[in-house]
């Protein structure tokens, strides 16, 4: 992240702490797990395909890296970890996009041809997915909106990162390249309750 105010200095919101066989000590300096050449210990960690800033919490981001099914929210204020980890797609991710209306909510969609909803601030899973893709309790997502770690979270097995799954979904023929929010009317004050899907050769419009 940069500060336009002193664009000599940047600060590291978030990045893997394991690069393949290259482990980061406390003191910042890598050193390899085994004594090899670094072609073969220092692999790149996977880079991050997209970021979206929240239009109501300023210091919220989501992220997700190429090749992953897993969205994560980092909290600038608390830079070098993920704050939270969405876990439900059974594919690898393509998009996601906050809603400009609803606070804490926010949709994905990807290779599995599924568009997912999020919400941060409910109490509930109810989206009808697979069973082994829901990680977690949305206790930890109201926390992670509010600013705190949250009551009774449960970590993801993997990194140890609170987790939790999706509100609604959305099956679709075909695998998801994009999807965007309809902004609320100027005039009448409503919307924010549709999704525009782009897949395949056509655009859907999904209603919450």
């Amino acid at each position: 992240m940069f500060d336009l105010r002193s664009l000599e200095h940047s600060t590291i919101i978030y990045e893997p702490a394991e690069k393949g066989g290259e482990k980061v000590d406390e003191a910042g300096t890598s050193s390899p797990t085994k004594s090899t050449s670094l072609s073969q210990t220092l692999t790149p960690s996977p880079p991050l395909l997209r970021l979206a800033a929240s239009p109501h919490d300023a210091h919220l981001l989501a992220t997700f890296a190429s090749d992953s099914n897993i969205i994560r929210i980092l909290d600038v204020r608390q830079p070098g970890t993920a704050l939270l980890e969405l876990r439900g797609h059974q594919g690898s991710l393509n998009t996601i996009e906050w809603s400009p209306s609803r606070r804490g909510m926010l949709a994905s969609g990807g290779d599995d041809s599924t568009v997912l909803v999020w919400d941060l601030l409910n109490t509930s899973n109810q989206a009808v997915v697979p069973p082994a893709a829901l990680n977690g309790n949305a206790a930890a997502a109201a926390a992670a909106v509010a600013g705190g770690t949250g009551a009774g979270a449960v970590p993801s097995v993997e990194s140890g990162v609170q987790s939790k799954g999706p509100l609604a979904s959305w099956k679709c023929e075909y695998e998801v390249a994009n999807v965007s929010w309809a902004p609320l009317s100027g005039l009448t004050g409503q919307g924010g309750e549709w999704v525009g899907v782009c897949a395949g050769r056509g655009v859907w419009g999904v209603k919450l």
